[in-house]
């Protein structure tokens, strides 16, 4: 069996080579029980069904599931370029093939068990096929640019734009009121169109706005230019070269980690120029609300739980941006991705929005069962 020692990340050496070597320990099996010549490639299926339906119901069906899935799972790797996932749970390990997420060794032990609908070697081979070369959206350049476009269109919406230099502080979100920002460098990131700078500058910080969108700092430039204390840079989440490191003592990201396939680099980047013991607070669109395109009554979760998954084009709903390219993180992605980056979580809050009186299909119907944010409070280690 995989050992697993704790706190272990996801993916290591030791695992790795122990699925491989109980690969090595199916193929000895088949030649020395079978007489079947065994190699850990797609085209020996055919062996491994044979196999199988020779063991069906064996007295050590487990250890020959935890052999022959090892075999199945690295033939995915080899042939399929899968990789395995979550060697450090009590639970079989996984194997992804492109958006999609399977148990090998879960999948022998049911064959060799009888279970009903229970595919051949050769069948789940076929699928490993479709997975593995089915597309996965657009690439990076591909998303920058359809997410420039998208937010352009929106540059001039009221529910992303600030409406001028507030006259108070008084609209400060209560874990940064609560820190204190005045006469400290903050760090505004996807934050373009003149709410958010503005209304950090008012409360005494030296704020420096960093978004992708030309279109958007437009507004945080025109607040600069009256006055406030505000730099302006043009950058991606996920690049902040432009930035020294640890330059800032708070940084602040509204909504927009769904516009990135990968946040790993975005998390390193923000823990880069953040000083130590700095604090960073940022909102997410909640992951199960984007597994669901319907709207109505009915929500079902209608998408795959992967992260990174490209969500499919929709209009006419509050939670998402018509034309804009975005992707699922999962609450792994989310939250231990900024602790495996050097943040301690400190806080995470849902922002209260439902409203069971709002009209069916309406954003404060729809968050009466999703609830469509979640905001992370989290220190720099």
């Amino acid at each position: 069996m995989i050992v697993r020692t704790r706190n272990a990340p996801d993916v290591t050496d030791e695992p790795r080579a122990q699925l491989a070597a109980l690969a090595a320990t199916a193929c000895q099996h088949a030649r020395e029980r079978h007489g079947e010549r065994l190699a850990v490639s797609a085209a020996d299926a055919a062996v491994v069904d044979r196999i199988l339906d020779r063991e069906a119901g064996a007295a050590d069906v487990d250890m020959l599931g935890v052999c022959y899935g090892a075999w199945l799972g690295e033939v995915g790797v080899r042939d399929f370029a899968a990789a395995w996932t979550g060697l450090s749970e009590p639970a079989a390990p996984r194997l992804r093939l492109g958006a999609v997420v399977v148990s090998p060794i879960d999948a022998i032990a049911r064959r060799l068990r009888g279970v009903a609908d229970s595919p051949s070697v050769t069948a789940i081979l076929v699928r490993f096929g479709a997975w593995a070369t089915a597309p996965v959206g657009p690439d990076h350049a591909e998303i920058l640019a359809s997410n420039r476009a998208a937010w352009t269109a929106l540059a001039s919406d009221p529910r992303f734009i600030g409406d001028g230099l507030p006259a108070d502080d008084s609209g400060l979100d209560p874990w940064l009121r609560a820190e204190g920002v005045a006469g400290k460098d903050v760090l505004c990131l996807a934050a373009g169109g003149g709410r958010h700078a503005p209304l950090l500058a008012a409360a005494g910080a030296r704020v420096t706005v960093v978004d992708w969108c030309d279109a958007q700092l437009a507004h945080d430039r025109r607040a600069a230019a009256a006055g406030a204390a505000i730099s302006v840079v043009t950058a991606s989440l996920d690049d902040l070269s432009v930035l020294p490191a640890q330059a800032f003592d708070v940084a602040l990201q509204p909504v927009a980690a769904c516009y990135l396939r990968d946040l790993t680099p975005a998390h390193a980047e923000v823990a880069r120029v953040l000083r130590p013991g700095g604090l960073f607070v940022v909102q997410h669109k909640q992951p199960a609300t984007l597994q669901v395109t319907a709207s109505g009554t009915d929500l079902p979760l209608q998408l795959p739980y992967v992260d990174g998954l490209a969500l499919p084009a929709i209009t006419g709903v509050a939670h998402r941006e018509a034309d804009a390219a975005e992707f699922l993180h999962t609450l792994d992605a989310l939250l231990g991705g900024l602790c495996r980056a050097g943040f301690v979580i400190e806080d995470v809050n849902e922002p209260l929005l439902a409203d069971a009186l709002a009209a069916v299909g309406s954003a404060g119907h729809r968050a009466v069962v999703l609830p469509p944010y979640l905001k992370i409070k989290a220190r720099r280690r």
